[in-house]
């Protein structure tokens, strides 16, 4: 097993049905939330497809679930600085996609940022990316798995 997840690997994240602050239908047609990628230890949990031989329903927790997909070298592109008090930059976050296997799910990763966020609000700031990079994705190539509480 690869023990660096590689910029074009595919990563899937379980987005649970029936929560509908997980995303929404607006103006523009469906968005995911940022709450689609919370995590209490702020480095939300993703699987490698490859490892999971790009079979999404591995992903599911039920079979509700719906799943989405993200690419982890857009992941690894995502910028957020750390400000001073006067909102002037201080210094920029790495985001990476580092694998955390499980003896459960091999396939196991989890984003994180280098240095650890200092609060609440940075960490806010990437979950809403990845919720705009995924819903992007969804746009283009669609669900990997479709929730099925999401009206047609």
């Amino acid at each position: 097993m690869s023990d660096v997840v590689t910029d074009d690997e595919l990563l899937y994240r379980c987005i649970f049905c029936g929560l509908d602050k997980y995303y929404r239908i607006g103006e523009f047609g469906l968005e995911l939330s940022s709450q689609a990628f919370t995590d209490r230890n702020q480095a939300p949990s993703v699987d490698r497809a490859k490892l999971r031989d790009y079979d999404p329903q591995c992903t599911q927790k039920n079979p509700d679930d719906g799943v989405v997909s993200l690419i982890a070298g857009e992941v690894r592109m995502i910028n957020v600085s750390q400000n001073d008090q006067k909102g002037k930059p201080v210094f920029d976050y790495k985001i990476d996609v580092c694998p955390r296997p499980t003896d459960d799910n091999p396939s196991h990763a989890q984003i994180e940022p280098s240095p650890n966020y200092t609060n609440k609000g940075t960490f806010r700031k990437v979950a809403e990316k990845l919720a705009r990079l995924a819903t992007e994705r969804i746009k283009k190539e669609d669900w990997e798995i479709k929730p099925q509480d999401l009206p047609p």
